[in-house]
């Protein structure tokens, strides 16, 4: 229940977010404050990418898991989220706050702008650092369950794969990849949420009573 939350809490805040003008603060300010809920979307974001850091803590529980590789999982998504927080925590407030002061006029609007740029090359430099790490995270889960005696092999490798190809886009610093293997994870993420519901691991019969 917490991955499929998780992909949920995540996917709805991303459509809000929408594509701001980074390339112009102004512009930035202004798509900010006609944005509603602004604010709100990037924290429940964050808390999406918390909730799959839970839920594998939970994973880690299953039996025939490599202690190793588990552990470093964990800690990979641990940092992911870290930087993760970092990121979407800047949108969230130092992105709504500078719009706050850019239409109120009760500071200097040059100033604010000038801010708010310094702001933008924050968030561009650690966007890709954040989404490097969501993929290497996704990429060592579907390793975790591929190597797993209760794992399903197939299903494993292709979440690695997928994890993989989230990696290339952010260290290429290109979007175009880095989007449809953003959904791919969702997806890889969704099916495995319903089969832990269904107390199995896809690709394998119900899992070993506890």
């Amino acid at each position: 229940m917490l991955i499929l939350a998780g992909v949920v809490l995540y996917i709805l805040p991303s459509v809000l977010h929408g594509n701001p003008p980074i390339d112009d603060a102004a512009a930035t300010l202004e798509y900010v404050s006609d944005a509603s809920g602004w604010r709100a979307a990037h924290l429940v974001n964050i808390l999406a990418v918390v909730l799959w850091v839970i839920a594998l803590a939970f994973l880690r529980t299953l039996p025939g898991l490599p202690g190793p590789l588990s552990r470093a999982t964990g800690s990979v998504w641990a940092v992911a989220a870290g930087v993760f927080g970092v990121y979407f925590g800047i949108h969230a407030i130092g992105l709504s706050t500078a719009a706050d002061q850019y239409l109120s006029g009760a500071v200097d609007r040059a100033a604010v702008v000038e801010r708010t740029e310094a702001l933008l090359l924050v968030l561009g430099s650690t966007a890709f650092v954040a989404q490097a790490l969501l993929g290497l995270a996704v990429a060592l889960t579907g390793l975790l369950l591929a190597r797993a005696e209760t794992g399903g092999r197939v299903f494993g490798i292709i979440g690695a794969v997928i994890g993989l190809g989230w990696i290339v886009g952010a260290v290429a610093i290109n979007f175009a990849v880095i989007v449809p293997f953003t959904v791919l994870a969702w997806a890889w993420l969704t099916v495995l949420g319903v089969c832990l519901c269904m107390n199995r691991l896809p690709f394998r019969a119900g899992l070993p009573a506890r």
